[in-house]
């Protein structure tokens, strides 16, 4: 019994392994239209009637006669390939096979790559695509499915060229280099159909990023190719047909990927920006002048050689461009600019980030191209950057603000000479007051030179930069300073202490003189050093290149200099200030309520007398920090919010003002009317009658005080205030 049931046993085996072979004999099968050397066109005559058939040719005639090349349908060794168009046909119906299309096996049917259209013996031409033949007079015959189907890959570079990643293109090489040769290297497996185009063509705003087969690893499942990074698993992804194409590396037997992604990161790759498409440069059209079209390669020295960028990034990080990008084509509505690498304001080099930096911004919005200047005088071929124009009308009309700033130069002119020229006016706060005007007329005088006309000369560009930069930064010491003062005389609570003395208003001077001085010098003098001697991007100012100011345009990535040195440090002082100010205004309330208490009396005539000066002296220095502060507080908005543009335009012209409120608030006063006359031997009245109050001519010989008079509520210096002092009492007496 057990015999007859290993004998069913074996013979149920059998069959099944018949069948088997059966099954895959049937998977193997496949059916091509046209044999190993033909190309399947269609052929259409309208001499008389329409009439269309399809023919094969061999491809060296289509290539030599039509010159066009299209890779054929590459089978794998594993699939037995029957050829012939389908048997017995009167006509044939062509259908259209989409990657993934499960393959029939029939002799009325065939499948091949219909590379052209051919319209009365002329040329149309049209994307290369496999169709399906079908013979219509042999429906009833038996059809099977043969399991089959046809995948997609694309080969970067054309039969007898290899890619080179040191010069992203593709070079010819000696052996053939064919698409069965690269199939093969690529060690698939199984029974498989691949149709393979040429060349790879990214979307506008993706990066052909280059992966090559020592760093990656590369898997292919139908039409998908798997790369992953060997050192990081997580840099890689999957990439569906027509976003890759696979290629053999110049000068070696690997293989390397050309994949498009928008996320250079997603890779690990350090990606640039190319002018022209792959195998394309500039070509310069007149000799002296960069103005150029591009043009194909024709040898080594136009390839894409980015090594004049690369090196150094190279040397300060290593494997950084390991994993090379590249983007081609870009868009400049307004119009592109070459920037020349021997003009010292065209000065420009690439960041790690992949950016660009230049004498005016750090930006992607860039290109690197060959330029050949071979034909020229020049005769040498050189890489520079291209720029997108700045739109019209984001330029800022200069000449407006010129005039602005030169009105404001003169107020400022007119406060300091009226200042240095009256005695009395030149006590502790007076002098303070001197430096800061006169500073903010070196700023301001500067400020107005450049924008009158561009400036040719690099090194007065450069030192008018720089008198701008120490011109604002001292002005902005020295308003602290003010701040300070009145807080320290007046904010900070204090016994009253008799008058001090000119001797030591000197010595609080030249303390407050090595403060400001010493912010102002420091402050410079780094960013000077850091501008000769750059060791980051974002601290290298690049005063005078490009611009006489921070040479970057506003609210960039490339502005960073401008607010470490400058918008930072004065926006710590105007806060620094802001405290003062409150601090002074807290005891000021309670100095008044003291005031109060002591209505009668020789101490409360002083303290009275000693509120109205301090407070007078509180309110000017607030208005100078209200300025001054208000030039900052645009400063920082204009970062966060850049529209609209008519808000900012009247914000500019409230700072460029700055001079002209400045003599406002200083000169054009009723009592300094009267001390200019004075000066001018104008005005018969004596002064004190003029300018002192009732109460304080009446207390005026035995009055004390903290602080020294201000030209807002006395006019007489210290020296005479002493004099008083002595001579009155003798006065008295002898009357």
């Amino acid at each position: 019994m057990w015999i007859l049931y290993v004998c069913t046993s074996m013979l149920a085996i059998a069959s099944v392994t018949a069948s088997d072979s059966l099954s895959a004999s049937e998977v193997k099968v496949f059916r091509k239209c046209c044999a190993r050397h033909e190309s399947l066109i269609k052929v259409v005559s309208l001499d008389f009637d329409y009439n269309e058939h399809f023919d094969c040719v061999d491809r060296q005639f289509i290539e030599k006669t039509y010159n066009i090349s299209y890779s054929p349908l590459v089978v794998s060794d594993s699939v037995s390939v029957n050829h012939g168009m389908p048997m017995l046909c009167d006509s044939l119906m062509m259908g259209t096979v989409d990657v993934g299309t499960k393959l029939l096996t029939s002799d009325s049917k065939c499948y091949d790559r219909l590379i052209a259209e051919v319209i009365n013996d002329t040329l149309s031409q049209h994307i290369p695509k496999t169709v399906e033949l079908t013979c219509l007079n042999n429906e009833t015959e038996n059809i099977s499915k043969s399991y089959l189907e046809i995948s997609h890959i694309r080969k970067c570079c054309r039969k007898g060229e290899s890619f080179d990643t040191e010069y992203h293109g593709c070079r010819n090489i000696a052996n053939g280099n064919h698409e069965k040769w690269l199939i093969d290297n690529l060690n698939l497996t199984g029974s498989y159909v691949y149709e393979v185009d040429i060349g790879l063509q990214c979307k506008a705003d993706e990066y052909a990023v280059e992966l090559k087969q020592k760093d990656f690893v590369f898997s292919i499942e139908g039409s998908v190719l798997n790369a992953w990074s060997k050192s990081d698993k997580s840099k890689g992804g999957s990439l569906m047909q027509g976003d890759w194409c696979i290629d053999q590396e110049y000068g070696g037997v690997e293989t390397v990927a050309k994949v498009c992604t928008k996320n250079c990161l997603a890779f690990n790759a350090f990606c640039v920006r190319k002018c022209c498409p792959e195998g394309y440069h500039y070509k310069v059209r007149r000799c002296g002048s960069l103005v150029s079209t591009c043009t194909p390669n024709v040898d080594d020295q136009d390839f894409f050689n980015t090594s004049k960028y690369l090196d150094t990034l190279e040397t300060d990080y290593i494997g950084l461009t390991d994993v090379m990008g590249v983007r081609t084509k870009l868009d400049c509505p307004e119009g592109r600019y070459v920037l020349n690498a021997s003009d010292p304001r065209d000065r420009h080099r690439m960041t790690p980030e992949g950016l660009l930096e230049s004498s005016i911004s750090i930006t992607n919005t860039y290109c690197l191209e060959m330029f050949d200047r071979r034909h020229c005088p020049e005769n040498d071929v050189l890489i520079s950057a291209v720029l997108c124009f700045i739109a019209e009308v984001e330029i800022k009309d200069f000449r407006v603000a010129f005039v602005i700033n030169s009105i404001s130069s003169v107020c400022l002119a007119l406060t300091l000479i009226v200042y240095c020229s009256l005695p009395e006016l030149r006590n502790l706060h007076g002098r303070n007051l001197i430096c800061h005007v006169s500073m903010m007329l070196l700023a301001c005088s500067c400020l107005a030179r450049v924008q009158y006309n561009p400036v040719d000369d690099n090194r007065m560009c450069r030192l008018l930069g720089y008198g701008i930069y120490f011109g604002f930064v001292a002005a902005f010491a020295w308003l602290n300073v003010m701040c300070f003062d009145i807080w320290w005389t007046f904010g900070s609570v204090r016994t009253v202490q008799p008058l001090r003395k000119s001797s030591s208003e000197r010595r609080r001077f030249l303390w407050y003189s090595l403060y400001a001085w010493s912010i102002a010098v420091f402050l410079t003098l780094t960013m000077f050093i850091l501008d000769q001697y750059p060791i980051s991007i974002r601290l290298d100012a690049n005063i005078g290149n490009g611009a006489c100011w921070f040479g970057s345009l506003q609210n960039v990535e490339s502005d960073w200099p401008h607010y470490i040195f400058f918008v930072i440090p004065m926006g710590v002082v105007t806060c620094t200030n802001f405290v003062l100010w409150i601090l002074t205004a807290r005891h000021c309330a309670r100095v008044k309520s003291e005031v109060h208490r002591l209505q009668a009396g020789s101490v409360g005539d002083r303290a009275k007398r000693r509120f109205r000066i301090d407070r007078a002296k509180y309110v000017l220095t607030g208005k100078l920090w209200i300025v001054m502060g208000a030039g900052w507080i645009s400063e920082l908005l204009s970062t966060l919010v850049t529209h609209p543009l008519w808000l900012w335009t009247i914000v500019d012209l409230f700072n460029e003002l700055q001079g002209v409120f400045i003599f406002l608030i200083l000169v054009v006063k009723p009592k300094l009317y009267y001390l200019i006359r004075k000066r001018l031997g104008c005005s018969r009245v004596p002064l004190d009658t003029r300018l002192e109050k009732p109460d304080t001519q009446k207390n005026g010989a035995s009055s004390s005080g903290r602080t020294s008079s201000t030209f807002l509520s006395r006019t007489i210096s210290s020296d005479e205030r002493a004099n008083l002092r002595t001579t009155l009492p003798n006065n008295n007496k002898q009357a």
